[in-house]
C-alpha cells in the first residue's frame, strides 16, 4: 500500500512537471479586439464603446479588455497635444465623444498588446488592434 502511495505522489509530481514545462497559461496571447457597438453613432454627440479581446487559452473571452483608444480622422495637434482632439474624440473608458457641430464618420481604435501580462500602454511590443466606426449625427 505504501508503494501505491508513493507512486501516486510521483505521479501528479510529474503531471504537474509536465503542465508547467509546456507553459501552463503563460502562453496565453492575445489574438483580436472587436468593438461595440460598431457600426456606432452618437446621436446625442457621445456613445459608449466597448472592447471585447479574444484570447488563445481560457478565460478565451474578456469584456471589457483594458486598451488604449485612440481615432481618426484627427488633426495635427490630436498627436502633439492630448487634450486637443479632432471633430471625433474618444476617452479612456471607450466614451466616443463628436466635436460640437461635427457631423461626418471617423474610426475609432482599440489597441492591446499581444501579452496580456503588459498594461495596454506598453510601447514597442507586438500589439492587436481592433477598430469601429462612429456616425456623428
Amino acid at each position: 500500500m505504501p508503494r501505491t502511495r508513493i507512486e501516486y505522489a510521483v505521479s501528479m509530481l510529474m503531471l504537474c512537471l509536465v503542465w508547467t514545462s509546456c507553459g501552463g497559461s503563460s502562453n496565453r496571447t492575445l489574438l483580436s479586439i472587436s468593438i461595440s457597438p460598431n457600426p456606432a453613432t452618437a446621436k446625442n454627440g457621445t456613445v459608449q464603446l466597448t472592447a471585447t479581446g479574444t484570447f488563445s487559452l481560457p478565460p478565451i473571452t474578456v469584456s471589457p479588455l483594458a486598451v488604449d483608444w485612440s481615432q481618426s480622422p484627427c488633426d495635427n495637434l490630436c498627436n502633439v497635444v492630448p487634450a486637443v482632439v479632432g471633430p471625433i474624440g474618444v476617452s479612456a473608458t471607450g466614451l466616443a465623444s463628436c466635436a460640437q457641430g461635427y457631423s461626418g464618420t471617423g474610426t475609432v481604435h482599440a489597441v492591446a498588446p499581444a501579452n496580456p501580462n503588459l498594461p495596454p500602454d506598453t510601447q514597442n511590443v507586438p500589439v492587436v488592434t481592433g477598430t469601429a466606426s462612429v456616425t456623428c449625427l
